[in-house]
């Protein structure tokens, strides 16, 4: 991998700044704050994007802008990589926003986290790191902040060294041991529960013979009361087939005594017949007696006459009826008359102007009209007298028919009374026949229900002994149930006792077999977890520490050859103990790294991180970072001649591609390529 160009905008202390990146070694020259880290972080966010805690997204987006991004071209395995990521401020926050990579030619868009995916996949750094989160390949390998070059020399020894497991990819062989004993942990827990479980095995094997032997006692005692079951069923089954003869009869009998107690009952029931009949018959004899002393001498001839009496006299009475209101109507008219004659007299007196021809009105002419009037209303007044004459001769006339008529109207009743009688006396007479009749009919029966009474008596005299024969064999089937019913209960109770046995035979069976396996698995986890505790784990610290002592070795030289190289000072030696830890021994003494001078302490780092990014690219086959390093300000605190020592260190580099952050003029003079960076009001530009 190499770089070739990047585009700021809105990043850190950029607005709009694209920077091309030649091969060979590069350094970024210019004051310290103009913004030259800032590329380099630039370039990180790109490759891997804002991370919480190292590379956070409210560090990258320049102040009071509220979007930036970044596009950066790159070559990977031949293949040319342009990368843009973009940040955008909301209310509160800086979120990354959705960006693309395009790979020769060909565009993937994806979020930040698939982004990742895609070029840590590019870069070819182990999956198994890249879910980690922290990109340390690339930390110790590409690129190191100046804040940290100095950070792994001060950390504990077990966080140096699970760092160093995890970025030479050798840290498994811890997970492997640490999982072991949580493994053995398990197995161990599993062990005392299995141990627990079978611990009852040899009394449960016990139980279970000493219920087998109970089914056998138990299996015994069925077979003796089955005979005995059998003996009593046939005695019942002989006495059943017996009594279904008796039964039979009785049966007969029965149906005889219900015949009898139907005949008997009819009996009773015709008796009652015959005695109301008896009653009925005297009742309407007397009944018959007294309405023909009624009628005696009496006949309906002259009913008719007196009907058509009545009516004419009705239609009488109609007629009168009409010429009585007729008159009383001719007198109201004639009241009306007069009225209207009374009204005529009084309007022509007040009257001067007719209202139709509007001329005034003689007196003559109302003298006229008043003669007119008023013998008009003499006349009327005759009329009048005459129809209250003629309305009260009416009235008289009407008073008589109607008197005429309630007379004709009683005479009638009185025969149509006579009429019901008559009636009455026939409907009596008829009555008295029908039950005459009925009651010989009703004896003729009695006598024949007798002789049926008679005829059953006697058959049912026949089966005087059934009755008895029924209730001895009944007895005895009684006396034999109970004693069925015992032997039968015996039998059931010791086959349930059979079955519950059977069911709690197949359980404890299941349960030792469930035991057997138990004790099994006892041996193959004692077996496993002996191994695992005395072998496994041993040969994976063995393995371990193998290979640690092949990277200690390497890293051992490199970390000593580039301190000789970066400071010729025959009085201090470095080198790493078993746990990577920095050693320096000055004038034959071990001191602490605190006690070096500025530039001695930036030569132990760098001479440390140099040599981690060695071992690392040729531990780690596959990565892709092999041919390109950022150093960022290697120099703090180097004298003149460790600055000229750092031309030796990029000619043994033997890498593509070097870029250098720094604010040292010097060395400028043994580069391939000078990238100047000024800040002009607030704002960092190239050129």
């Amino acid at each position: 991998m190499f770089l070739k160009s990047i585009k700021l905008n809105n990043i850190r202390s950029y607005e709009n700044q694209e920077i091309n990146f030649p091969l060979g070694s590069v350094l970024l020259a210019g004051d310290i704050g103009s913004g030259k880290s800032s590329i380099l972080l630039a370039i990180e966010f790109a490759i891997f994007g804002a991370k919480k805690g190292e590379l956070p997204a409210y560090t990258l987006l320049r102040h009071g802008k509220k979007e930036g991004n970044v596009e950066l071209r790159m070559q990977i395995d031949g293949k040319d990589i342009l990368i843009k990521r973009a940040l955008k401020r909301s209310n509160d926050d800086i979120k990354q926003e959705s960006g693309y990579v395009i790979i020769n030619g060909i565009k993937k868009d994806g979020t930040a986290e698939e982004l990742r995916a895609i070029v840590l996949e590019l870069l070819g750094y182990p999956k198994d790191l890249v879910k980690k989160g922290k990109d340390l390949i690339y930390r110790y390998t590409v690129y190191t902040p100046q804040e940290e070059m100095k950070q792994i020399l001060y950390e504990s020894k077990e966080n140096r060294l699970d760092t160093l497991r995890k970025v030479f990819n050798i840290d498994k062989y811890k997970r492997v041991r640490d999982n072991s004993k949580i493994i053995i942990t398990s197995l161990k827990e599993n062990k005392k529960h299995l141990e627990g479980f079978i611990l009852d095995l040899d009394y449960k094997k016990k139980d279970l013979e000493e219920k087998k032997n109970e089914i056998l006692e138990i299996d015994k005692k069925i077979i003796e009361l089955i005979p005995k079951i059998d003996e009593v069923k046939n005695i019942i089954n002989e006495k059943k087939k017996s009594i279904e003869n008796i039964e039979n009869e009785i049966s007969k009998l029965n149906a005889l005594k219900k015949e009898l107690s139907i005949a008997e009952a009819n009996i009773s029931h015709r008796i009652e017949q015959n005695n109301r009949l008896n009653d009925e018959i005297k009742k309407l004899d007397r009944q018959v007696e007294e309405l023909n002393k009624e009628i005696e001498h009496k006949k309906l001839d002259e009913l008719g006459i007196i009907i058509k009496k009545t009516d004419k006299k009705e239609e009488e009475i109609n007629e009168a009826d009409i010429n009585y209101k007729n008159a009383i109507r001719k007198i109201k008219e004639l009241e009306v008359k007069i009225e209207h004659c009374n009204d005529t007299i009084k309007k022509i007196q007040d009257l001067d102007i007719c209202p139709v021809c509007e001329q005034k009105v003689d007196e003559k002419h109302k003298h006229d009209v008043n003669l007119r009037e008023n013998k008009q209303y003499e006349e009327l007044l005759e009329q009048i007298k005459n129809y209250r004459e003629e309305e009260s001769k009416l009235e008289k006339i009407r008073i008589v028919l109607k008197k005429e008529l309630d007379a004709l109207i009683r005479e009638q009743n009185h025969f149509n009374i006579l009429k019901i009688k008559f009636e009455n006396l026939n409907e009596k007479t008829n009555a008295k026949e029908e039950r005459t009749n009925l009651k010989e009919k009703v004896r003729k029966e009695i006598g024949s229900l007798n002789s049926k009474k008679i005829e059953l008596n006697s058959k049912i005299k026949e089966y005087s002994e059934t009755e008895e024969k029924y209730k001895i064999v009944r007895k005895e089937i009684d006396e034999l149930l109970p004693q069925e019913r015992f032997l039968e209960l015996e039998k059931r109770k010791y086959e349930t006792e059979k079955e519950s046995i059977k069911r709690f035979i197949i359980a404890i069976e299941k349960e030792i077999n469930e035991k057997q396996k138990a004790k099994e698995r006892l041996t193959y986890i004692s077996q496993l977890s002996n191994w695992i505790d005395e072998m496994f784990l041993n040969l994976m610290s063995t393995i371990e520490k193998h290979v640690m002592v092949n990277i200690h070795s390497q890293f051992n030289e490199l970390f000593k050859n580039w301190f000789d190289i970066l400071l010729e000072d025959e009085s201090i030696n470095v080198r790493v103990d078993e746990e990577f830890t920095p050693i320096i021994e000055q004038d034959g003494y071990e001191t602490y790294i605190e006690n070096l001078s500025g530039g001695e302490k930036t030569s132990v780092a760098l001479s440390y991180r140099l040599a981690l990014n060695k071992v690392i690219n040729d531990i780690v086959a596959d990565i892709k970072t092999k041919d390109i390093i950022m150093l960022d300000e290697p120099t703090d605190g180097f004298s003149a001649e460790q600055l000229d020592k750092v031309r030796d260190v990029l000619n043994q580099l033997n890498v593509k591609q070097v870029i250098i952050v720094s604010h040292e003029s010097k060395i400028e003079g043994f580069v391939d390529n000078v990238i100047r960076v000024n800040k002009q009001e607030g704002i960092s530009v190239v050129g």
